[in-house]
């Protein structure tokens, strides 16, 4: 299917062709108790048309990086403890869910620092770790 029928904030996100509307969003990445925050950069390399894992209930399929799914940051894996092949849970999630922590000091793209240098401040909810698997 196309994007429209599979992304589910595509119609407020669109921009135009061969602009992403996944680039930017947050994603709450949970491995045991812990859950660390981030913002997605981009699909692949492996992988970029498997909507059914991103948007859906499938595993990913395998690929030349051990079958990985999800690629993190150094500072992810580093506040989550993960190893080289370790499994997480991952799902999007609105900014409005995204609590203050380190993922909120660093990104040019990242909307605590773009509203900070807006000299604004966006006050953000606090949730509940139970609800991050659908």
């Amino acid at each position: 299917p196309e994007a429209p029928q599979v992304v589910p904030w595509f119609k407020v996100a669109y921009q135009g062709p061969a602009v992403s509307t996944c680039k930017g969003r947050w994603v709450a990445i949970r491995k045991g108790n812990r859950v660390a925050y981030a913002q997605w950069e981009d699909a692949g390399p492996f992988r970029t048309d498997h909507w059914q894992y991103v948007f859906g209930n499938e595993r990913p399929k395998p690929n030349l990086n051990k079958g990985a799914g999800l690629d993190v940051s150094p500072a992810v894996r580093d506040f989550l403890g993960l190893g080289d092949t370790d499994v997480t849970d991952w799902r999007f999630v609105d900014f409005e869910e995204v609590p203050h922590g380190p993922w909120a000091q660093y990104g040019d793209n990242n909307t605590f620092v773009i509203n900070q240098r807006q000299g604004g401040s966006q006050t953000v909810g606090s949730h509940s770790n139970a609800d991050l698997i659908r």
